[in-house]
């Protein structure tokens, strides 16, 4: 989208039904990279693995959870703001200035819409309500 900066990681939203299993083996392929955490815990009330580590100086997020990734936020979450750019094609340059600034990018996108509140939910709702999904 042209709006990832110095500091953005790349962000992988698996389905993934057997999370214990899933958390092995990311485990066992990952745990050796630099700055390798991994978190289980509830988002929204659906249990999910995470995992962040370093890689040739990039960094990686793996996400899994027990639902189809066109129903995670995550996915929705870009869908909307790929809509939303192609929009207003001028936000891209603010949108990076305010994630330069050290927000995260559904907080930025919810500052550009003036939307309060939590920007991961204000977004889906906001998406909803203008049926972009």
């Amino acid at each position: 989208m042209g709006i990832d900066t110095a500091s953005s990681d790349l962000d992988m939203i698996m389905e993934v039904h057997h999370l214990q299993d899933f958390a092995k083996i990311i485990h066992n392929y990952y745990g050796s990279y630099s700055g390798f955490r991994l978190k289980n815990k509830t988002i929204r009330g659906k249990p999910i693995v995470k995992a962040n580590f370093t890689y040739q100086e990039f960094e990686f997020e793996l996400f899994g959870q027990p639902q189809p990734v066109a129903e995670q936020y995550a996915y929705l979450h870009m869908i909307i703001e790929k809509y939303l750019l192609d929009e207003h094609p001028l936000w891209k340059s603010k949108i990076f200035a305010l994630k330069e600034e050290g927000l995260k990018t559904e907080q930025a996108f919810c500052a550009m819409l003036g939307l309060t509140g939590d920007p991961y939910e204000a977004l889906i709702d906001y998406g909803r309500k203008r049926q972009i999904i």
